[in-house]
């Protein structure tokens, strides 16, 4: 079901219009430190083998981990989205028309473009190694629970997109190659994505959101100016079908690059700073738009979150049983469920706001790159329990709820606070905007 335009939305989008400078500007800023901070949901993972991990009070010893996994590294998704870009280019080229930054860019543009032939959606090269590498630090981190002669059984499940499946087997089978006693299940199937691992939204609001975003980028963008670069006919611009997706397609390549590692491109030296740090702030807006909780939308999205933590309490509550066998409980799907999962928790970074507001200080590379991780770790003292959230393998404080020492909760608060999230069938209070007449 499509939703129709009101002047909620139209309110909203002239709201945003008139603050697209600051977001470029400091998007700019961060790509300055790390250009990978632009490249959004195709920022590669990252971890900082510098960072010190708290250790809990004597006597508390870890035995159960509940874990949830985005895919690793990926090519890109969708051909339409820069198909007219490097169809653009390609008949420019034939005809001549392209400069020699434009001939280098549609050199790099089309290397890109021929290694996608029946790589679409698949995982690269690098999130295999993503995943490996977090499964060897949870390992090493949390030895005791994959050396437990009582829990050695490891479940798994998986959304069915092949990136997934291959990121779950990487994993596992890098958890095994340490401990070899592990017995690993595994579960895939339309079932657990409509369960909670990639769950259809109840309502399509998809249309208000694209209408938004387009929005922002016809007004910040001025793709023009940036296409004189490569193109030596002004006529060549101005025929094309719509030159603000091919800049934003030309975005695409670049971002892509970062995952595609082995290919060695960069587009870097070829595309102003300025017109990418633009395109990035676009993108973080349209991310926060149709998968974040929004004030806008988040009547809608929060739905993957809820039932994704119905699902880490019920199978706690499998794993806390005397007699379970259990070590721990691995997920591995998408940034659709991970964002709205650590919204609901209260984890810093991942805050309910106004598109308007994220659109000005929210990074989306910050919060759900590739491989994007959360782990409760579960720890034992006696019938005590805590537990202690990592968010991409740094550990986190669950902003609703007061910890009993550091960063460790007592579990039956974490439990209670799941407990209290509405029925999936019902409105957040907070966010009832009523955008929708």
């Amino acid at each position: 079901m499509t939703t129709k335009f009101n002047k909620h939305i139209f309110v909203l989008i002239l709201s945003l219009l008139s603050s697209a400078v600051l977001p470029a500007q400091t998007q700019m800023q961060r790509m300055e430190k790390n250009p990978s901070a632009g490249a959004g949901i195709y920022r590669p993972y990252s971890y900082d083998a510098a960072y010190e991990i708290s250790q809990p009070e004597d006597g508390y010893k870890p035995f159960y981990i509940s874990h949830f996994g985005r895919h690793g590294s990926r090519y890109f998704s969708r051909p339409e989205a820069w198909q007219l870009a490097i169809d653009s280019f390609a008949a420019a080229y034939a005809e001549g028309k392209l400069t020699a930054d434009g001939k280098t860019l549609y050199s790099a543009m089309k290397a890109v473009y021929e290694a996608h032939d029946g790589m679409y959606g698949e995982l690269a090269p690098l999130g295999a190694v993503e995943h490996r590498e977090i499964a060897q630090r949870m390992f090493e981190r949390e030895k005791p629970v994959f050396k437990s002669k009582k829990r050695n059984q490891v479940r798994c499940v998986s959304s069915v997109y092949s990136r997934c499946l291959m990121s779950m087997a990487n994993f596992t089978e890098e958890l095994s190659s340490l401990e070899p006693d592990l017995e690993v299940s595994y579960l895939a199937g339309k079932k657990y994505n409509n369960e909670y691992l990639n769950s259809p939204f109840e309502y399509d609001f998809s249309d208000d959101a694209e209408r938004i975003v387009d929005s922002l980028m016809r007004a910040d963008l001025d793709p023009k100016s940036l296409l004189s670069l490569y193109f030596t006919d002004a006529d060549v611009i101005g025929s094309m079908n719509d030159p603000f997706e091919v800049e934003m397609g030309i975005f695409n390549f670049w971002a892509i690059c970062f995952d595609l590692d082995f290919l060695g491109i960069d587009m870097m030296p070829l595309i102003p700073l300025e017109e990418l740090a633009k395109c990035s702030a676009i993108d973080n807006a349209a991310k926060y738009a149709k998968v974040a909780v929004s004030e806008e939308f988040g009547k809608y999205t929060r739905v993957k979150g809820v039932t994704l933590l119905k699902d880490f309490a019920a199978k706690a509550d499998d794993a806390l049983r005397q007699d379970s066998k259990i070590a721990a409980d691995l997920r591995f799907a998408h940034d659709s469920a991970f964002l709205p999962l650590c919204t609901l928790l209260g984890i810093p970074g991942y805050p309910i706001c106004s598109i308007e507001e994220a659109y000005g200080s929210w990074n989306v590379s910050d919060a759900v790159p590739m491989c994007a991780n959360l782990q409760m770790v579960f720890y034992k003292k006696k019938d005590d329990v805590i537990v202690k959230v990592y968010v991409n393998e740094k550990e986190t404080a669950l902003n609703d709820l007061t910890p009993v020492n550091g960063l460790f909760y007592r579990w039956e608060d974490v439990r209670e606070m799941i407990e209290k999230l509405e029925s999936v069938k019902q409105d957040n209070k907070l966010l009832n905007n009523q955008l929708y007449e």
